[in-house]
């Protein structure tokens, strides 16, 4: 016999999503993505060094991205609670169109003001995008640090082939790299005709959750008590730094190389082998990440980023190359570790009042140590860069590690 309240428990409970099938659809957009981004990562440090009016200012054009993307994080998350994520997720890559045919017809004229617009757009598609690990862990909340890392492991083949692309497309023309960031527009369409057709389940992490007054929804905690949690702190510290490390070390590493002999295509090369890095460990980590747990994942992959930045006080090519892949890989650990922290410290009616906070927090990080390469790889060198990229890292892991400790000794003063 039905119980007299089951009608009661049908409105209060939300629609299912089916999480592995989102995540599978997920995850050909965040390769689309990366194929973009790639492009700039490859060449926008040294195309802003042949554009730019100083050496100083080489990185500013690829420091303007987070700067952007700072700017457009709330806009789009106000932006998500209203329309649902598949909307936002098919608009976004406009601007990385938009983007990519500024930035090539800005390297045709020479105009380095140009170029810092239209690369300055790609920010836009970046916040976008920067939400699919939200969606993905929010739809698998069983097993959320899996689902970002397999999630991010969907950039690989993107980082396997997009710097060979922007190479080899620089030469095509009679200007060089003009097709190179042709191509950012190209794989930016291709995202919208593919985003446009993801799950209708994404409507369902976002839509208003009905509750008869026997059932009331739970209410949002306030801005104080959801940022005095431990748990989220620490997983925006994490992503925070997993974002300065990353875009610091990447952005000054094509230009170093340049300046310690090495050619265009050594530049390129490495920067293939860093985004090898930031995307093949979630082939691997997708299967245990769970038995190790997202702290402790958060923490190998600080651990990894001072091991990256120690690298670069060598200036042989190996070093180079060793210090370019393992800040890749110390990203995606720590990145996939933290933004598993972050979403697993809110419910869905406080995504609000977290996601686009520590959005901002790691755009803005990303800012600085993108801004801060291009002036320490200037003033002072690449190795004092990677000491300062090592210092920081070490003291996230110890603020990672020692509450661990911290709880195991209560639990031993209180079994003695």
């Amino acid at each position: 016999m039905t119980p007299p309240d089951a009608p009661t428990r049908a409105l209060v409970e939300p629609p299912r999503v089916d999480g592995p099938r989102l995540t599978r659809r997920l995850v050909p957009a965040q390769s689309l993505y990366t194929f973009g981004i790639s492009i700039d990562l490859t060449l926008t440090g040294i195309v802003g060094a042949h554009l730019a009016p100083t050496r100083a200012l080489a990185t500013l054009p690829f420091s303007l991205m987070p700067v952007v993307a700072v700017l457009s994080t709330f806009a789009l998350s106000r932006w998500i609670g209203r329309s649902g994520y598949r909307r936002v997720f098919t608009l976004a890559p406009l601007a990385a169109v938009a983007a990519g045919l500024l930035s090539a017809y800005a390297v045709h004229r020479g105009s380095f003001a140009l170029f810092c617009v239209g690369t300055a757009l790609v920010g836009v598609y970046q916040a976008g995008a920067g939400y699919y690990r939200y969606a993905v862990a929010e739809a698998n909340p069983d097993e959320r640090a899996r689902a970002i890392t397999t999630l991010l492991a969907g950039g690989l083949l993107a980082a396997l082939v997009g710097p060979f692309l922007a190479t080899a497309a620089g030469g095509l023309g009679s200007t060089p790299y003009v097709a190179s960031y042709l191509l950012v527009a190209g794989f930016a369409v291709l995202a919208c005709g593919w985003n446009a057709r993801l799950p209708r389940d994404l409507a369902h992490l976002t839509g208003p959750r009905r509750a008869d007054e026997g059932a009331p929804a739970a209410a949002a905690r306030s801005h104080r008590e959801l940022w005095r949690q431990p748990v989220l702190v620490l997983g925006v510290l994490v992503t925070a730094l997993a974002a300065a490390a990353m875009s610091s070390l990447m952005t000054a590493g094509p230009v170093a190389g340049m300046d310690m002999g090495h050619t265009e295509q050594h530049a390129a090369f490495s920067v293939q082998l860093h985004m090898i890095g930031m995307y093949a460990p979630g082939l691997l980590v997708a299967r245990w990440i769970g038995r190790l747990g997202e702290r402790r994942v958060a923490a190998l992959g600080a651990l990894v980023l001072a091991a990256a930045g120690l690298a670069t006080v060598r200036p042989d090519m190996v070093a180079f190359v060793v210090a370019m892949t393992l800040a890749g890989v110390g990203w995606n650990l720590a990145g996939s570790g933290g933004a598993a922290m972050v979403a697993a410290s809110y419910r869905p009616a406080e995504r609000g009042r977290v996601q686009p906070v520590a959005e901002v927090v790691a755009t803005a990080a990303a800012v600085v140590g993108s801004l801060g390469a291009g002036l320490a790889t200037t003033a002072t060198g690449w190795p004092v860069l990677g000491v300062l990229v090592a210092v920081a890292s070490v003291l996230v892991v110890v603020a990672l590690v020692r509450p661990t400790r911290a709880r195991r000794a209560r639990t031993e003063e209180v079994v003695a």
